[in-house]
């Protein structure tokens, strides 16, 4: 139980983490297109409009730097954002694979009959296949919606 919680819990910030970092790659994106457009204002007001080198506060070339500095920062946090979220998606993933169990030292293969009910009350029967595997079958002697009734 503690690991189905565990679960949700990962999923749960999982699901935050995609939206926060969806966000903050929009903001990136607004702020790197306001200094594009600030760029070629600037790109028109020293070559078009004859402004002057500063007339800006800096000069086109300084304003090409900074630009150039600015976008590389925000591709290395749109790296740190994609591998921060590819690590708890993988870590989810890793969560709801299916532990592999054994049984006095020999693997256990689980069969469910019928597939997919959880819930109500089952029989458990052990077969042994082989010296290293054995098999066990999952029937269900009582279903969940006759313990607890049907759910409206």
């Amino acid at each position: 139980m503690a690991e189905s919680i565990d679960l949700n819990k990962m999923v749960e910030l999982e699901a935050k983490s995609r939206a926060k970092y969806s966000n903050l790659t929009k903001l990136l994106l607004l702020i790197g297109i306001v200094l594009i457009i600030w760029v070629f204002v600037v790109f028109a007001g020293v070559f078009f409009w004859n402004y002057g080198t500063t007339w800006a506060a800096a000069g086109f070339d300084i304003w090409v730097y900074i630009f150039g500095i600015i976008i590389g920062v925000f591709i290395l946090l749109e790296i740190l954002f994609y591998n921060r979220y590819l690590s708890l998606k993988s870590k989810v993933i890793e969560k709801k694979k299916p532990k592999i169990e054994y049984l006095d030292g020999r693997r256990v293969y689980v069969y469910t009959h019928p597939k997919g009910i959880e819930g109500g009350v089952f029989s458990k029967t052990y077969i042994q296949m082989d010296e290293h595997n054995i098999l066990r079958l999952r029937s269900v002697m009582v279903a969940p919606g006759e313990l607890w009734g049907k759910k409206e």
